[in-house]
């Protein structure tokens, strides 16, 4: 029982701290294909410590000689580090098999000098990486070297008229099962990791560009209509018999639809590139007056009641043009959600570390899957918004460090709560 005690411990010592480099470091961006400068080094000092183990705790040792793994770790770094990185392993099992053991040097030395040259032409010659059956070359390699292994140890005994039994012979089989085995096992976990972690990749790529194909499909198409509607209008007034007072009230429509085109764009950049060039200490008390004076007569046109309260000093981390952009577009939505008119409060306090803001409106409300739908690309709850304006004040309040939170049920209005850390 000793001897798979041993074996066991061998292979668990090889196999967890590779396949969790693999898992660690190939999934950062750019390392998919090979490792970097840095992920040579873990993997070559991995590998090194893993061949000292084994050549520490070897699983045969009752024929007189010691057979271990110190054989896979090589092939490893080798095959997934590089040259430099094989040979750098190599250098360290010659260095520690001296320290241990001298007199066996030298046979160490004869392994090595026989092994590295024929490692290194199968990888030069087999160009392995390319080839679909991923694991069944480097598994081979592993069984032929040890093999090799073998036969040297063998031709030791019988120059050295050292007895050959079927024991020996019989281990030494075993011997070069057990690294076809781990080689395999190590290589075929390696090669899933690798293709999971492309797959992962290219499904987050195509998902990106999904997204990206569909948002500039849906700002083409809300730019296209104002286009179209002023190019109508500018054929009209390019006609001499056009009225003077119709030319007047065209020329006022082709301006409307050409701002509208100007917003989509400006809640387009908006949405590409949300951060603020210049965060600050800002006061949003300080606010009130502002957001009175623009919002008041669009409110009053629609028979709304807009009430505002708010704290002093309530002091946050940002930046005044673009949290002025997230309280008109949050509050314009609540007075063009309330088609009969009404009460829309804007209330602002300290509660803890966070300033708390609510706009509450009394207007139609919203379902739950609305609510869940809200700040995603182009969705609106009114056919005349392209849902730009939502998705804009979302990245704000969170590029603010912040968050919003929506209450809502149909017929009984909707409370937007931002939440923002305290200054």
């Amino acid at each position: 029982m000793n001897i798979f005690d041993d074996l066991l411990l061998n292979i668990l010592v090889l196999t967890i701290p590779i396949v969790l480099t693999h898992i660690v470091w190939l999934d950062r961006p750019g390392t998919l294909d090979s490792y970097d400068k840095y992920g040579k080094v873990v993997i070559t000092i991995i590998c090194s410590l893993a061949a000292i183990f084994c050549m520490t705790h070897p699983f045969f040792k009752s024929i007189g000689d010691h057979f271990d793994l110190h054989i896979i770790p090589v092939l490893i770094a080798f095959l997934y580090s590089g040259i430099r990185s094989g040979l750098f392993v190599s250098g360290v099992i010659l260095a520690y098999a001296y320290i241990m053991n001298g007199p066996s040097f030298f046979w160490i030395v004869t392994l090595l000098a026989i092994l590295v040259p024929f490692i290194l032409a199968f990888i030069a010659l087999s160009n392995w990486k390319h080839i679909t059956p991923k694991v069944m070359f480097p598994t081979l390699l592993a069984f032929v070297s040890a093999l090799a292994t073998f036969c040297i140890t063998l031709l030791y005994r019988v120059g050295s008229f050292i007895q050959v039994d079927h024991t020996f012979l019989f281990y030494g089989l075993l011997y070069c099962l057990v690294h076809l085995l781990t080689m395999w096992l190590l290589t075929n976990l390696i090669s899933r990791i690798r293709d999971n972690v492309k797959t992962r990749q290219e499904i987050q790529r195509s998902e990106k560009l999904n997204v990206l194909s569909e948002l500039a499909a849906s700002v083409a198409h809300e730019i296209r209509n104002p286009m179209t509607v002023a190019r109508g209008f500018m054929q009209i007034l390019s006609q001499s018999q056009v009225p003077e007072e119709k030319k007047q009230v065209y020329t006022a429509m082709v301006i409307e639809e050409i701002d509208r085109a100007q917003s989509i764009i400006t809640d387009y950049l908006s949405f590409a590139k949300p951060e603020a060039e210049k965060l600050e200490q800002l006061d949003i008390s300080s606010l009130s007056p502002m957001l009175s004076n623009l919002l008041d007569p669009y409110a009053a046109a629609r028979g709304v009641d807009l009430q505002i309260h708010m704290e002093n000093s309530l002091f946050i981390q940002g930046n005044l043009d673009k949290m002025m952009q997230c309280l008109v577009n949050l509050t314009k939505n609540g007075i063009e959600a309330m088609p009969t008119g009404g009460p829309l409060r804007i209330i602002a306090f300290k509660k803890g570390a966070q300033i708390i803001l609510k706009i509450m409106d009394t207007g139609v409300g919203m379902t739950a899957e609305q609510i869940n739908r809200l700040g995603t690309p182009f969705y609106s709850t009114t056919n005349k918004s392209t849902g730009l304006s939502m998705m804009v004040s979302y990245r704000i309040i969170r590029t603010f460090g912040g968050d919003i939170e929506v209450a809502s049920q149909p017929d009984q209005g909707t409370c937007f709560t931002i939440s923002l850390p305290a200054v």
